[in-house]
């Protein structure tokens, strides 16, 4: 059973919805959990938030959090999973993903390979994990798409 079978299987039965937000990732994190039979017993939404406006438009991560931290931030993936469940605090689980995919982008303090995920399940206050993965482009989307499904699993 891989990941994304896991997490399906442990959101139903916990009884919760999940709702995506990425970055990075462009949507994989989504579309690894659709692809999945049973998926539309647990996957609400999703939002593909590349810019900053899109996140701030979207799930209303603030426009000070973004500039002041950068959108690969703790702060800012925890925005992210806050503002996909508001409204439906008490049943739903999101997962929100900010990094670095390379080849460019990168700097100093934020080097290629750097991924932010963000985890919101209900009633508990949200936590983010920093990872730092190396590879090629794809291979740090697949990676982050990896980790964030397995993140439910371990918190």
């Amino acid at each position: 059973m891989n990941e994304a079978e896991q997490l399906i299987n442990y959101l139903k039965q916990q009884g919760w919805q999940i709702r995506c937000v990425e970055s990075c990732t462009a949507g994989g994190l989504t579309a690894a959990i659709g692809a999945v039979s049973g998926a539309s017993e647990v996957l609400d939404r999703s939002w593909v938030t590349y810019s900053n406006q899109a996140k701030h438009e979207e799930v209303h991560v603030p426009l000070e959090t973004l500039e002041t931290f950068g959108a690969v931030s703790q702060e800012v993936v925890m925005a992210m999973v806050n503002g996909a469940v508001q409204g439906c605090e008490q049943h739903t689980l999101s997962l929100s993903v900010s990094g670095i995919a390379g080849p460019d982008g990168g700097t100093k303090d934020k080097p290629v390979g750097t991924v932010w995920i963000g985890l919101k399940t209900p009633n508990k206050e949200a936590i983010a994990q920093c990872f730092h993965f190396q590879g090629s482009r794809q291979k740090i989307q697949q990676k982050a798409i990896n980790a964030a499904l397995a993140m439910p699993l371990q918190a």
